[in-house]
Parts: structure tokens; sequence; C-alpha cells
């Protein structure tokens, strides 16, 4: 039985004040473990640790001398991808079976869909065959065949699986053990996602209730302490012999001090001191949450609808097309795209906005953006006045983030960047907001939260997604993407 295990570990980023992880000790085993938490929380650093793309500052891993690393991001051409395409063994061949890799991607890279790039990702990482396989996001992009595709080729691997995602499915049909990350602690589950996150929140509530316990028994015991304080400071008073000229007084006095008489308000207060004392040192801790939900607000300078399209055949590819009918988006239109990977999806949005004047109207969120677009977006953010950036920042809170660590933080993670122009775009108050593949990357508390927004914004929307229940929420109408021939796709409007 192989083991990863990490002891101690101490990690922070060069420009943030906080660590993201501070003495982490946890022990991965054989078989597929999920990594759960909130954008930011450090799940896709630990799998750059584990695989040491990025060194820690103290602390030990060991068992990770032969990892592989596949990230979320699909931009950038792997560089080991020419050998495998041009790897002719029974392992290639078979791992390009499982995740129907053509032989034209090898050498097609920029004109491949994320959906398919994702799967030459993964094919790349099950053929190293390497002892930890770090996978992050894997059914981002993907549309359901391929997701299943994905699923079936990911059980296939047989070492130590560590599986950063917030596809529930996936976690669920895979995960035997379940980690999950929030604020800067770990709890550890020898269960499946559903199971473990059920067992963690039913947990959050056994402590809140302890916590209305003691906090009880604390303000019982306060009221106590100032009720014999005050007895104390009356008997005090009577004890006195201070102004008193009476011999038979004093005598009294003097008899009820020597009988202990006044000792005993003093003793009760001492002993609920120590009680309270002892309360105090076992405070319960309770995790900090924080309000979510986030609205939208429509403010139109120009009247741009009926947003028309007309009849049109786009080349997607050297070798696809795409036909597109009359179309048009209306006032309150909310419209999903949806179609296989690879059908033109994206390529389609961006044919929109060539062909429309939308200028200042609308808000379009990609579905990748490279490392160093990402830092400046981050930095330009965070150059706004102080008023604006506070703005975003709220959003972003109420979008299960820690706006304060994110602001401390040296770049945002993809899903935190995906927030921050959300943020950003819903400031302007769009007419159309335009969303490819909006809930990639993103963890659950926040897809449930935008969910809800969008759900309630009256304006228009295009959404391309593979997230079903995500859409369901959400839109009225659908333009699916059917393939008509051999690389010719047709738009046909359709429902869910």
């Amino acid at each position: 039985m192989q083991y990863l295990t990490i002891k101690d570990l101490h990690f922070k980023y060069p420009r943030s004040s906080m660590p993201i992880f501070e003495n982490l000790s946890i022990e991965f085993e054989e078989g597929w473990s999920c990594i759960v938490g909130a954008n930011g929380s450090g799940k896709s650093t630990l799998l750059k640790i584990i695989s040491k793309e990025m060194k820690h500052q103290s602390g030990t891993v060991k068992g990770n001398d032969l990892s592989y690393y596949c990230a979320q991001s699909t931009e950038t051409m792997p560089e080991n991808l020419e050998d495998f395409m041009f790897t002719y063994t029974s392992k290639s061949f078979k791992i390009r079976d499982l995740l129907g890799i053509q032989d034209s991607w090898g050498y097609s890279w920029n004109t491949l869909s994320h959906g398919e790039r994702k799967r030459v990702q993964l094919a790349l990482a099950l053929f190293e065959e390497p002892d930890v396989l770090l996978i992050d996001e894997p059914t981002n992009h993907l549309d359901n065949k391929s997701k299943n595709i994905v699923i079936e080729a990911l059980k296939s691997f047989k070492g130590i699986g560590i599986l950063v995602s917030h596809d529930r499915e996936l976690l669920d049909t895979l995960s035997r053990s379940t980690i999950i990350l929030k604020n800067q602690e770990i709890r550890s589950f020898k269960t499946s996602y559903s199971n473990a996150i059920n067992e963690y929140y039913k947990n959050i509530e056994h402590v809140q209730d302890n916590k209305l316990k003691q906090n009880s028994e604390l303000k019982k015991i306060k009221k106590s302490i100032q009720t014999q304080n005050e007895k104390v400071s009356q008997s005090k008073k009577r004890m006195s012999k201070k102004n008193v000229k009476d011999n038979s007084t004093k005598v009294k006095i003097d008899q009820a001090r020597f009988t202990g008489k006044d000792k005993n308000d003093g003793q009760l207060v001492a002993k609920l001191k120590a009680k309270e004392s002892k309360i105090l040192d076992n405070n319960i801790k309770v995790e900090k949450t924080y309000k979510t939900g986030i609205t939208v607000n429509v403010q139109r300078n120009r009247n741009i609808f009926p947003i028309v399209l007309e009849k049109n055949i786009l080349k997607i590819s050297e070798e696809k097309t795409l036909v597109s009918p009359i179309l048009s988006i209306n006032e309150h239109d909310k419209i999903a795209i949806v179609g296989e990977n690879g059908a033109g999806k994206s390529s389609f949005i961006e044919y929109i906005l060539s062909v429309t004047d939308l200028e200042g109207e609308y808000l379009y969120i990609p579905q990748e953006i490279n490392e160093e677009k990402s830092k400046k977006i981050f930095d330009d953010i965070n150059d706004l006045p102080r008023e604006i950036k506070g703005e975003i920042y709220t959003i972003i809170q109420r979008l299960s983030s820690d706006s304060k660590k994110l602001q401390d933080s040296y770049a945002p993670s993809p899903g935190e960047l995906r927030k921050l122009m959300i943020a950003q775009g819903l400031l302007q108050n769009p007419s159309l907001i335009i969303l490819d593949e909006p809930t990639n990357h993103m963890d659950l508390d926040s897809i449930i939260s935008l969910e809800a927004a969008l759900r309630e914004y009256n304006g228009a929307m295009l959404i391309i997604s593979h997230d079903k229940v995500f859409l369901d929420a959400i839109v009225t109408g659908v333009w699916e993407l059917e393939e008509e021939s051999e690389n010719s796709y047709l738009i046909k409007e359709t429902s869910l």
C-alpha cells in the first residue's frame, strides 16, 4: 500500500501577510481522495506543492517522488503532447481510445475546444503513469458525453489520486475519502463527498448548539457573580466598625467575623469565578460564516433591443462550420447556448460581439483567462478608488470568498478571478450579460449564490454551460448547436 504523507506543512505567498497553510498534516492512500473548499482556500496550491511545482517554507511531504499535476487551465499546450501523439504502443493507443483522442489533435491545439484540450491533458497525465496523480477541476468545459469518458478513464488509475472539483457527480463517483478546507482548518472524512459534507454540517450544527449552551451558562454565572459581589459589598459595609461608637455593636461585628459568616459570600464568588475561568479555557470555537447572495441591477442608457443576428455560415476551424439562422435577443431573454465540445459555442459568442454594437451595455466573462491577464485584472481592480473597490469586494464576500484574504494575496485563483470580473461588471448595471461556462472553477456555495442572483436579474442573458441544474434554474430559452453532417453544425432554437 502506497501512502502520501504531509506533516507540519507551512506555506505563505511572498506578498501575503497570512499563511495559506500552517502546521498542515494529512495522509493520502491508494485510490481517489477529493479536496473541497471555497475559492482561495488553498486547494490548487496544495496540489502544486505536492507535485513540487511550488516550494513550501517548512514541513515535509513524503511519497510524492513520482507525481503529475494536471492543472485547471487549458490555455497552454502541454510540453509532452508531441511525444504522446507519436508514441505507437498499446498503452498510448489504449489511453487515446479511453479519452477519444483524435490523431489531428496533436497539431491543432489552438483550434481545439477547451473540453477537447482537457481530455488531452488527462490523457497525458495517465500516459505518465505517476504514483500520485493530481487533477484540478477535470470536468470543467466538458459536455456530458466527454464527462462520462473522463470518469471512466480516471477509474482506471490505480495509484494515489487526488481530485479538486466542484462537480458533485464526479466527486461521489470517484472519491473514497474527502478533505474539507475551511477557514485555514482541515477536516478529513473516510467517505464520499456527499456523505462527508452531510457529516461536516451536522458537526457544525452540533458545535453551534454547544456554543449556545456554553454562552447561556456563562451568562448565568456572570449574573450570579454580580449578585454575589453585591452581597460581599453589602457584607463588608455591615462588618465595618468605622464610625461605630457603640461597644456592643462592635462586639457583635467581631463575633460575626470570628464565626466566618462574612466569608461565605466571598467564597461563593471565588467558586463561581473558577467555574467561569474553566469554561473560558475550554471556549468552543464556531467557524466564521458570511452572509451570501447578491443582487443584479439593470440601468439602460440606450435601447439596444432587440438584437437581431442575420443568417450566416461561420468557419469555426479549417474543417468545421456553423450555420446560424436568423436569431434575436429580446430585452428579458435568458438564453442557454448548449452543444457538444468543439461545436463552436465560444466562437459563436465571439461572432455575436463582432457584429453587434453593444459598447458599454454588456458584461462578458470568457471561459479561460491566462495567468498574465489574470494578474493584470487583479492589479487594476486593486488600483481602483477605495469606494468602488470596496463595493467589488463586498460582492466577493457575498459570493462566499474571504475578501480580506483575497486582497492580501499575490494573485487570485481562477474561481476568485471569475468572481472579481463578475463583481466589477455588475457594478456597471449591464443590459446584457454573456457568461461562458460561469460555474467553472467556482466552489459550490458561490455557484448557488450566483444562480440565485441571475435568476432574479431582469435583463438579457446568454449563458454557455454544461451544468444542467444551473441552467434549469435560470434560462427561458435554448440555442442548441447540433451536428447536421460531418464537421457541420446548425443552431436550433429548442428547450432544455
